[in-house]
C-alpha cells in the first residue's frame, strides 16, 4: 500500500463510510443525501486513488472487474463506457489491460477532473445518471465498479433501461458491486425481472468474489462479498 496520511483516512471514514451506512439501514431524504455524498466526493477528490488504494480501504473491485471484463471480451477495440466512472480507477485498469476505447461518466465534477488528468478516456460525461450520454447505441460494455446499489441515492436498477439503449444489441452491461447490497430494500428487482421476461436482455452470469475491499467495523459480511452481475443486450 502507499503511504498514506492516516488522518485523512480516518476522516472519510467517518464522512463517507459513515454517511452510507446510515443511508443504507435508516434511510434519508434522497436528495439530501446525494447533496451530502457528492461534498464529501468534492472534499476528497484529490485523495481519492490514494483513499481507495490504502489501509482505510483496500479498495480492489476495479482490478477484479476489469479481469472478468478482460477474460471475456478479447476485442480490445470495443468501445467501453465506465458508468460513475469518480477518478478513473476501473478505466485505468480496463486501459493497463490494453482496451483503448474508454469513455467515463460521473455526476461529481472534482472526480472528472482527477479521471481527466489520467490522460486515457476518449470522452467524459458530467451528469446524473444518463444525463448528456450519447443518445444512440454507441457501446459494446458499460460497466461499473462499486457505484451500483451503494444507498438510494446511488444508481439501482431504475438505471438499466436508459442504460441498455446505449448498448449495442450483443453488447454487455456488467456491473460490480457488494452482494449484500444486493438484497436492500430500494432495489427493484421487478424492473430486471421484466427485462428478462421480454427478452430485453439475458443474465450471462452472477459471479461472487470474496475480499474486493476492506470489511467495515459495522458490517455482518465478513468476507466482504463482491458480485459481478452480466447482462446482455438481446433488443
Amino acid at each position: 500500500m502507499p503511504e498514506f496520511d492516516e488522518s485523512i483516512g480516518k476522516q472519510w471514514h467517518e464522512d463517507f463510510q459513515g454517511l452510507m451506512h446510515k443511508a443504507r439501514e435508516n434511510g434519508c431524504g434522497v436528495d439530501d443525501e446525494f447533496g451530502a455524498q457528492q461534498e464529501i466526493y468534492t472534499k476528497y477528490a484529490e485523495n481519492y486513488d490514494n483513499l481507495m488504494n490504502s489501509e482505510v480501504e483496500q479498495y480492489v473491485g476495479f482490478n477484479i472487474l476489469a479481469n472478468a471484463i478482460n477474460e471475456h471480451f478479447a476485442d480490445k477495440s470495443f468501445r467501453i463506457l465506465d458508468f460513475g466512472c469518480g477518478t478513473g480507477l476501473l478505466g485505468q485498469a480496463l486501459h493497463n489491460r490494453n482496451f483503448q476505447n474508454i469513455d467515463g461518466s460521473d455526476c461529481n465534477s472534482g472526480l472528472l477532473k482527477s479521471a481527466g488528468d489520467k490522460g486515457f478516456f476518449k470522452n467524459l460525461y458530467c451528469g446524473r445518471g444518463t444525463a448528456n450520454l450519447p443518445t444512440e447505441r454507441v457501446y459494446d460494455i458499460i460497466c461499473s465498479s462499486g457505484t451500483f446499489f451503494l444507498s438510494r441515492s446511488h444508481p439501482c436498477t431504475e438505471a438499466f433501461p436508459d442504460l441498455i439503449k446505449l448498448i449495442k444489441r450483443g453488447g454487455s452491461l456488467i456491473i460490480l458491486t457488494k452482494k449484500s447490497y444486493l438484497d436492500k430494500d430500494y432495489v427493484d428487482w421487478g424492473i430486471v425481472k421484466e427485462m428478462l421476461r421480454k427478452n430485453i436482455i439475458e443474465e450471462v452470469e452472477r459471479v461472487y468474489i470474496p475480499g474486493y475491499r476492506k470489511v467495515f467495523e459495522f458490517e455482518k459480511d465478513r468476507l466482504s462479498m463482491a458480485a459481478i452481475l452480466h447482462y446482455r443486450v438481446l433488443q
